[in-house]
């Protein structure tokens, strides 16, 4: 922890890169020029790609009106809060015996490098950190059978949903635990409020052909698709990353196809050790579940879900797709679920748990050898990049012409001349 943190301190830097200047500066330089209370809000509710993005920009107004000012490294920082609700969670979902000695190999299976483009991009650190915190917070509330967690639950879900596209799954994912716990009065008002929600979330939206183009290649390659899914919940073991070989396709694709396997091996042998008569009568009984599985396989199926959606959509673009940085942030995040039900699958991995400990250990070693050289790499190359985009250069993931024509420069030069922007 102490590792990642300073890390995130000492090489982000308060440059924006690429879509960061739509939420960012764009978005804030807008927010003031405009006087009328009704567009103030349409442009909070104006989707960013396929993202309705609104958490986010209440974060960039929030550090405006709070501190007056728009800086990218304070966003990352504050977005990287999320890791405490999580790791709380996760302390508490380990088995309560030997509880630290469970709990001890998550940090390092998760705060890593592998993932560091996530970490270190707004945006991408933002979206991706805030739909994982608000979902996880509402899969562990929903999970515990009380009235005031579960409503809660929903309005967590929907804040999920408006921090990433990729929230909507919980909704589908919160349906089927309330179905598993034999809660159907919740179910139904789970789905009656959060379908509601869904239609006001698609109300107006943007249409985006490379999703039907995504669809119709799924249609005519199949089998890409189902590689990328595999490819993509290996991605955690991407240590090749500044190449494109088979051999990087084949090592992701086989710990995808391991990890899935642990999942489907785990689940199978949950159905066979009670039976399907017996799983009925529990599930009459609520009684289906211990809680703490029920949250751990509701992460898991959100990881999986959003391999199925980027594994289908974007397939089109090419085999290696599915190991963009930005997406790995997933597939790390599998390895501590699928960690974390396994230790209910075989208590006694307690045995082997100092291995487990020590693997953990390497591969947190083996990021941070691999990737930091990069990370302090990219914070150097962004402000070489700031220093020619002020100068009406290209840079930050634009041309000169490209800044040109959106008014980039002036728009930083406006912000930096009120005080609220300074590169750093």
């Amino acid at each position: 922890m102490l590792v990642f943190s300073w890390c995130l301190i000492a090489y982000t830097a308060n440059v924006p890169w690429l879509d960061d200047f739509e939420v960012g500066p764009l978005s804030l330089f807008n927010w003031l020029h405009t006087h009328d209370f009704q567009q103030k809000m349409a442009q909070i509710w104006a989707p960013n790609n396929e993202h309705r993005v609104v958490t986010l920009k209440l974060l960039v107004l929030f550090n405006y009106y709070v501190f007056g000012q728009l800086n990218i490294k304070w966003m990352i920082w504050q977005s990287h809060l999320y890791l405490i609700p999580l790791f709380i969670i996760l302390w508490r979902s380990m088995p309560k015996e030997r509880r630290l000695a469970y709990f001890s190999p998550i940090p390092f299976l998760f705060l890593n490098f592998q993932y560091y483009l996530s970490s270190y991009w707004m945006i991408a650190a933002v979206q991706h950190n805030f739909v994982i915190g608000f979902g996880a917070i509402a899969m562990y509330l929903i999970v515990k059978p009380k009235s005031a967690r579960f409503y809660l639950a929903i309005i967590l879900t929907i804040f999920a949903c408006l921090s990433n596209s990729d929230g909507l799954f919980f909704i589908p994912i919160g349906a089927i635990v309330l179905l598993m716990q034999h809660r159907l009065k919740e179910l139904f008002i789970w789905l009656l409020l959060l379908t509601s929600a869904t239609v006001l979330f698609f109300w107006k939206y943007p249409s985006m052909s490379y999703h039907e183009t995504g669809m119709h290649y799924f249609c005519q390659h199949p089998f890409s698709s189902l590689k990328g899914f595999f490819v993509f919940m290996g991605g955690g073991f991407d240590f090749w990353y500044r190449e494109q070989s088979a051999f990087r396709l084949f090592m992701t694709a086989f710990m995808g196809i391991f990890l899935v396997g642990i999942v489907i091996l785990t689940l199978y042998q949950f159905v066979k050790a009670r039976g399907f008569s017996q799983l009925i009568q529990r599930w009459n009984d609520k009684k289906f579940a211990q809680a703490p599985v029920l949250f751990i396989i509701s992460m898991l199926l959100f990881i999986m879900m959003n391999a199925g959606a980027i594994s289908i959509l974007r397939s089109s673009f090419g085999e290696y797709v599915f190991l963009i940085g930005n997406y790995k942030i997933y597939p790390t995040l599998a390895l501590v679920f699928v960690y974390a039900l396994s230790i209910y699958a075989w208590p006694e991995i307690l045995k082997q748990l100092r291995w487990v400990l020590v693997g953990g250990m390497v591969f947190w070693a083996a990021s941070i050898w691999n990737s930091l050289g990069d990370i302090r790499q990219r914070k150097a190359t962004l402000m070489h990049e700031y220093a020619s985009f002020r100068k009406g250069g290209a840079g930050l993931g634009f041309t000169a012409q490209q800044q040109k024509t959106y008014g980039l420069g002036e728009i930083i030069q406006f912000l930096e001349s009120k005080g609220i922007y300074h590169a750093e």
